[in-house]
């Protein structure tokens, strides 16, 4: 079985035959659709999210197939469910894809790509600015990028051995907690004075993995690196400067910190809607996902504590995250799907 083919499997286990296949597409992609985001947090599968932003339809679609025609899943009521000889392929397969717990793609995807640009083309740099060469082809061709790697170059008080020196050791204690394949598949994409970083291809060749499986790892290295500056910053003062912008900045869809705008300055979601111009229920998104992502967001303004309890013990009674059977299950007049995702959202998967 190959790495993609046991991801779709997890995910199909995971979704217990309550998402459509087009769910998995759109985690994978990582679409920023309030469903998206909700369905990553409800069935505890959010690390995957966007670790496949060039996926198509049709590898997917190739995949569900295979799975299919090796009766590893089966259709049911228009969704999809593992099988008990899925199950059986996916225990023995995990021995040869255990999935990172560094691997966090909600919280990193769009930090880490922003940070290896960044610092692949810091390293790319300084190993020719030390060998005296100023006329090398950049690995990185966004301005953005270079802008701000000649801002740490031009700001940092040492010379560029000793910058080289601390971002080395920072680096080298990172790595020497990820493993020793994680730490070479990051070394090998960097590249530096007469050398061209690795493509994933050649590095899938080299340690006789398939391409998906070492995008992964890779992606968790990275994933872990962020974990490690945003919690530590005095002890990675070099690299910490090289994701200033990122560290401990909520993870929120930019139309959702609008609302959020809104909402501290008292106004209630009628308001936000007229003030916006947008339909109630997209606000109602925005709040579903401020409850995801803030800790300190409370949800009693729009459910009662008894209500919320109600509907707590509706999902572990039908161990179900489907919104439609709960709202059958409470049978009340003055329920709302809304109320219901929300309280979902706090509990997470603490029932599958």
């Amino acid at each position: 079985m190959k790495s993609f083919e046991y991801l779709c499997l997890y995910c199909i286990r995971a979704f217990r035959g309550e998402r459509t296949t087009s769910a998995i597409y759109h985690l994978l992609k990582g679409k920023k659709s309030s469903q998206t985001i909700q369905d990553g947090n409800l069935y505890a599968i959010s690390n995957l999210f966007g670790i496949f932003p060039e996926l198509s339809r049709t590898e997917l679609d190739a995949s569900i197939v295979h799975l299919e025609q090796h009766h590893l899943i089966a259709l049911k009521d228009d969704f999809y469910q593992i099988t008990e000889e899925g199950r059986a392929t996916l225990q023995k397969e995990s021995e040869k894809f255990p999935l990172s717990p560094y691997l966090n793609g909600w919280e990193f995807k769009g930090k880490a790509d922003v940070f290896w640009k960044r610092y692949s083309l810091l390293i790319q740099t300084l190993s020719n600015i030390q060998m005296g060469r100023t006329d090398f082809i950049p690995v990185q061709y966004e301005e953005t990028v270079q802008h701000f790697v000649k801002k740490i170059l031009l700001q940092h008080g040492v010379s560029k051995k000793e910058l080289t020196s601390l971002i080395h050791q920072e680096t080298l204690s990172l790595l020497n907690m990820v493993g020793d394949q994680k730490a070479y598949i990051f070394v090998s994409r960097l590249s530096g004075h007469l050398h061209s970083g690795l493509t994933l291809l050649q590095i899938s060749k080299k340690l006789g993995l398939d391409e998906t499986w070492v995008l992964l790892e890779f992606q968790a290295a990275i994933h872990y690196m962020l974990q490690q500056i945003e919690a530590k910053v005095d002890h990675y003062p070099v690299l910490s400067k090289l994701c200033s912008d990122m560290i401990n900045r909520p993870n929120l869809t930019a139309t959702t910190q609008k609302t959020l705008y809104l909402l501290d300055r008292g106004y209630n979601l009628e308001e936000i809607a007229a003030a916006r111009n947008l339909k109630q229920s997209t606000i109602e998104d925005h709040i579903v996902e401020l409850a995801l992502h803030l800790d300190s967001f409370s949800i009693s303004p729009y459910v009662s504590k008894e209500l919320a309890k109600t509907i707590m013990e509706a999902a572990y009674e039908l161990k179900t995250n489907q919104l439609k059977r709960i709202k059958e299950y409470v049978d009340l007049a003055d329920i709302s799907y809304f109320q219901i995702r929300l309280v979902l959202t706090k509990m997470g998967d603490k029932h599958g």
